[in-house]
């Protein structure tokens, strides 16, 4: 679980992979969003146990965004050319890198103070990186779980785009990711777009489509 970025939302992420799941269980989980004044927000994977997606059919979620999540195995041989101009950044540096991902998104999201430190604070615990020519343009980051490299957090800024930033930081990652004996690297994008395109041409397929659900509070 994990709060969305300038909202007090929160993410359920997971459900139902292990078996059925009961009915009581995924209403406490519900509860426990509500009961805090957050929308309830799903990340449902089509893998999941049937139970848990004749759950939310019955229930008043809207489909909110869906997203296709890719993976690729790491070679311990494998070669990636890392560009000059990225860089893993520093423990004093992730303002500076939550403000590029920022406003990377602000078509979608204002850019805030708020919005800023909430991203700082809930991306220090993984490993993030920034690029540009002299003063940077694009971030990503990257968390490790045993062998599995979590690829995410890709924002360039619209003048910047077109420019072999995201690829670059993409192996960036995978370098890194494999420095730490990573054998698969993972990463969730927007159907159809560029940067779908850049994970397929370094090597990333489709694993399933996940679709976000949500349930607002007015709706509970």
């Amino acid at each position: 679980m994990f709060a969305g970025i300038g909202s007090p939302m929160t993410h359920a992420i997971g459900m139902g992979l292990r078996g059925e799941v009961r009915v009581e269980e995924l209403v406490h989980l519900e509860s426990f969003f509500t009961d805090r004044g957050s929308a309830c927000i799903v990340d449902l994977c089509p893998l999941a146990h049937a139970s848990v997606h004749f759950y939310f059919q019955t229930r008043p979620y809207r489909l909110a965004e869906c997203n296709n999540v890719m993976a690729r195995e790491i070679a311990a041989d494998e070669s990636f050319e890392v560009p000059p101009g990225v860089r893993r950044i520093g423990a004093a540096e992730y303002t500076e890198w939550s403000s590029i991902v920022c406003q990377a998104f602000s078509e979608q999201m204002p850019v805030t103070d708020e919005a800023i430190a909430m991203m700082s604070a809930t991306c220090k615990a993984s490993e993030a990186w920034i690029a540009g020519a002299g003063e940077p343009v694009a971030a990503s980051a990257m968390d490790i779980h045993d062998d599995v490299a979590h690829l995410y957090g890709d924002a360039t800024l619209p003048s910047a785009r077109r420019a072999g930033w995201h690829s670059a930081l993409i192996r960036s990652r995978l370098a890194a990711a494999q420095q730490r004996g990573c054998r698969i690297a993972m990463a969730s994008v927007l159907p159809g777009s560029q940067s779908h395109r850049n994970y397929e041409h370094a090597g990333f397929r489709l694993l399933y489509m996940r679709v976000t659900l949500v349930r607002n509070l007015e709706n509970s």
